[in-house]
Protein backbone atom coordinates (compact mmCIF):
# COMPACT_ATOMS: atom_id res chain seq x y z
CA UNK A 1 0.00 0.00 0.00
CA UNK A 2 1.22 3.62 -0.23
CA UNK A 3 2.15 4.50 2.67
CA UNK A 4 2.91 8.20 2.14
CA UNK A 5 2.77 9.79 -1.35
CA UNK A 6 5.76 7.70 -3.26
CA UNK A 7 6.32 5.49 -0.54
CA UNK A 8 5.13 2.18 -0.24
CA UNK A 9 4.97 -0.58 1.88
CA UNK A 10 4.63 -4.21 1.06
CA UNK A 11 4.15 -6.42 3.84
CA UNK A 12 5.64 -9.66 3.58
CA UNK A 13 4.06 -12.26 6.31
CA UNK A 14 6.10 -10.84 9.19
CA UNK A 15 8.32 -8.69 6.92
CA UNK A 16 7.99 -5.90 5.20
CA UNK A 17 10.00 -4.01 2.43
CA UNK A 18 9.55 -0.65 0.49
CA UNK A 19 9.40 0.83 -2.69
CA UNK A 20 10.36 5.08 -3.25
CA UNK A 21 9.27 6.24 -6.52
CA UNK A 22 11.44 8.35 -8.11
CA UNK A 23 11.50 10.56 -11.36
CA UNK A 24 11.65 7.51 -13.77
CA UNK A 25 11.98 4.58 -11.20
CA UNK A 26 11.54 2.65 -8.16
CA UNK A 27 14.23 1.78 -5.92
CA UNK A 28 13.72 -0.81 -3.29
CA UNK A 29 14.37 -1.16 0.68
CA UNK A 30 15.29 -4.64 0.81
CA UNK A 31 13.62 -7.76 -0.97
CA UNK A 32 11.18 -9.38 1.21
CA UNK A 33 11.16 -13.18 2.60
CA UNK A 34 9.21 -14.70 -0.40
CA UNK A 35 9.48 -14.05 -3.99
CA UNK A 36 5.83 -15.09 -5.44
CA UNK A 37 4.35 -13.03 -2.27
CA UNK A 38 6.69 -9.74 -3.36
CA UNK A 39 5.58 -10.41 -7.64
CA UNK A 40 1.55 -10.37 -6.30
CA UNK A 41 2.03 -7.36 -4.49
CA UNK A 42 3.54 -5.38 -7.34
CA UNK A 43 0.83 -6.38 -9.54
CA UNK A 44 -1.86 -5.45 -6.61
CA UNK A 45 0.14 -2.40 -6.56
CA UNK A 46 0.26 -2.07 -10.97
CA UNK A 47 4.11 -1.39 -10.98
CA UNK A 48 6.41 -3.50 -12.78
CA UNK A 49 9.40 -5.19 -10.90
CA UNK A 50 11.19 -3.98 -14.32
CA UNK A 51 10.93 -0.39 -13.00
CA UNK A 52 12.78 -0.96 -10.07
CA UNK A 53 16.43 0.77 -10.62
CA UNK A 54 17.90 -0.16 -7.32
CA UNK A 55 17.57 -2.56 -4.25
CA UNK A 56 19.35 -0.97 -1.12
CA UNK A 57 19.75 -4.32 1.23
CA UNK A 58 20.16 -3.33 5.15
CA UNK A 59 21.44 -6.47 5.59
CA UNK A 60 21.85 -9.79 3.63
CA UNK A 61 19.72 -12.63 5.76
CA UNK A 62 17.02 -14.05 3.69
CA UNK A 63 14.39 -12.58 4.87
CA UNK A 64 15.30 -9.39 3.28
CA UNK A 65 17.20 -11.08 -0.09
CA UNK A 66 14.19 -13.18 -1.12
CA UNK A 67 12.84 -11.09 -3.96
CA UNK A 68 15.84 -10.07 -5.27
CA UNK A 69 15.91 -12.02 -8.74
CA UNK A 70 12.02 -10.42 -9.54
CA UNK A 71 14.36 -7.16 -9.89
CA UNK A 72 16.28 -7.41 -12.98
CA UNK A 73 17.38 -4.08 -13.95
CA UNK A 74 18.44 -3.57 -10.39
CA UNK A 75 21.45 -2.44 -9.00
CA UNK A 76 22.02 -4.21 -5.47
CA UNK A 77 23.92 -2.68 -2.66
CA UNK A 78 25.15 -3.36 0.29
CA UNK A 79 27.59 -1.82 2.83
CA UNK A 80 31.24 -2.59 2.91
CA UNK A 81 31.12 -3.53 6.14
CA UNK A 82 28.35 -6.66 5.47
CA UNK A 83 30.42 -8.27 2.32
CA UNK A 84 31.89 -10.81 5.11
CA UNK A 85 28.45 -11.76 6.03
CA UNK A 86 28.23 -13.31 1.93
CA UNK A 87 31.93 -14.27 1.23
CA UNK A 88 32.11 -16.85 3.74
CA UNK A 89 34.57 -15.13 6.21
CA UNK A 90 31.37 -14.36 9.00
CA UNK A 91 29.06 -16.78 9.84
CA UNK A 92 25.54 -16.14 10.59
CA UNK A 93 25.14 -18.31 13.32
CA UNK A 94 27.68 -21.56 13.99
CA UNK A 95 28.13 -23.07 10.98
CA UNK A 96 25.49 -21.40 9.03
CA UNK A 97 26.26 -18.41 6.61
CA UNK A 98 24.26 -16.16 4.63
CA UNK A 99 23.58 -16.80 0.52
CA UNK A 100 23.96 -14.53 -1.88
CA UNK A 101 24.03 -14.93 -5.73
CA UNK A 102 24.56 -11.63 -6.95
CA UNK A 103 27.64 -8.95 -7.44
CA UNK A 104 26.78 -6.21 -4.90
CA UNK A 105 27.24 -2.65 -5.38
CA UNK A 106 29.08 -1.63 -1.85
CA UNK A 107 28.25 1.53 0.15
CA UNK A 108 30.68 3.19 2.72
CA UNK A 109 29.04 4.65 5.93
CA UNK A 110 27.69 8.32 5.29
CA UNK A 111 28.08 7.74 1.13
CA UNK A 112 25.41 9.44 -0.81
CA UNK A 113 24.48 7.72 -3.55
CA UNK A 114 21.44 9.49 -6.28
CA UNK A 115 18.96 7.24 -8.08
CA UNK A 116 16.10 7.99 -10.14
CA UNK A 117 16.57 12.08 -8.41
CA UNK A 118 16.21 10.47 -4.89
CA UNK A 119 19.85 11.04 -2.58
CA UNK A 120 20.06 7.71 -0.50
CA UNK A 121 22.76 8.18 2.53
CA UNK A 122 24.31 5.11 3.45
CA UNK A 123 24.31 5.41 7.72
CA UNK A 124 26.07 1.88 9.20
CA UNK A 125 24.69 0.78 12.05
CA UNK A 126 26.04 -2.99 12.74
CA UNK A 127 24.92 -4.74 15.14
CA UNK A 128 22.22 -7.10 13.95
CA UNK A 129 24.93 -7.93 11.88
CA UNK A 130 28.48 -6.71 11.17
CA UNK A 131 27.25 -4.43 8.15
CA UNK A 132 23.57 -3.41 9.15
CA UNK A 133 23.02 -0.23 7.02
CA UNK A 134 20.22 2.15 7.27
CA UNK A 135 19.01 4.24 4.39
CA UNK A 136 18.75 8.12 4.91
CA UNK A 137 16.15 9.13 1.76
CA UNK A 138 16.29 12.77 0.42
CA UNK A 139 17.49 13.41 4.43
CA UNK A 140 13.59 12.92 5.39
CA UNK A 141 12.66 9.25 5.15
CA UNK A 142 15.18 6.83 7.55
CA UNK A 143 14.84 2.81 6.81
CA UNK A 144 16.64 0.62 9.59
CA UNK A 145 15.63 -2.58 8.46
CA UNK A 146 16.70 -4.67 11.75
CA UNK A 147 18.65 -1.80 13.41
CA UNK A 148 15.85 -1.69 16.20
CA UNK A 149 12.61 -2.83 17.41
CA UNK A 150 9.16 0.11 17.81
CA UNK A 151 7.04 -0.42 21.08
CA UNK A 152 4.68 2.25 22.23
CA UNK A 153 6.01 4.67 19.80
CA UNK A 154 9.75 3.98 21.41
CA UNK A 155 12.82 2.45 19.92
CA UNK A 156 14.78 -0.02 21.64
CA UNK A 157 17.19 -3.10 20.76
CA UNK A 158 15.53 -5.43 17.82
CA UNK A 159 15.20 -9.05 19.53
CA UNK A 160 18.70 -10.21 20.96
CA UNK A 161 18.49 -13.42 20.34
CA UNK A 162 18.65 -12.70 16.13
CA UNK A 163 21.81 -9.97 17.26
CA UNK A 164 24.95 -10.85 16.45
CA UNK A 165 26.16 -7.72 19.48
CA UNK A 166 23.47 -6.40 20.72
CA UNK A 167 25.76 -3.72 22.56
CA UNK A 168 27.23 -2.23 19.04
CA UNK A 169 23.65 -1.95 18.20
CA UNK A 170 22.95 0.53 21.10
CA UNK A 171 25.95 2.45 19.63
CA UNK A 172 24.45 2.51 16.35
CA UNK A 173 21.47 3.66 18.26
CA UNK A 174 23.05 6.79 19.92
CA UNK A 175 24.37 7.52 16.59
CA UNK A 176 20.60 7.65 14.72
CA UNK A 177 19.40 9.51 17.71
CA UNK A 178 21.59 12.51 16.97
CA UNK A 179 20.00 12.66 13.00
CA UNK A 180 17.80 16.04 12.63
CA UNK A 181 15.01 16.69 9.59
CA UNK A 182 13.79 12.74 9.66
CA UNK A 183 10.22 12.76 9.45
CA UNK A 184 9.14 9.29 9.17
CA UNK A 185 11.58 6.23 10.47
CA UNK A 186 10.68 2.44 8.89
CA UNK A 187 11.53 -0.69 10.47
CA UNK A 188 11.54 -4.18 8.64
CA UNK A 189 9.51 -5.73 11.95
CA UNK A 190 8.02 -3.05 13.79
CA UNK A 191 6.16 -0.50 11.77
CA UNK A 192 6.81 3.20 11.34
CA UNK A 193 7.71 6.04 13.76
CA UNK A 194 6.36 10.03 13.05
CA UNK A 195 7.62 11.54 16.11
CA UNK A 196 11.27 11.04 15.55
CA UNK A 197 12.59 13.05 18.30
CA UNK A 198 9.86 10.86 20.67
CA UNK A 199 11.35 7.76 19.57
CA UNK A 200 14.67 8.06 20.32
CA UNK A 201 13.92 10.04 23.39
CA UNK A 202 15.95 7.90 25.60
CA UNK A 203 19.20 7.78 23.38
CA UNK A 204 19.83 11.51 22.87
CA UNK A 205 22.89 12.65 24.42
Amino acid sequence: QEFIEDVYVIQDSFVNMFLIKGDDHYIAIDAGNNADHIRQEFDRLNIKAEEVEAVFLTHTDQDHTAALSLFENATIYISEAEEQMIDGRRPRFLFVHNTFEYEPELVEDGQVITVSGLEVQGILTPGHTPGSMSYLIDGKYLFVGDSMSLEDGQVNLFNEFFNMDSETQRASLKKLADLSGVEYRFTAHYGVADDYAKAFSAWAE
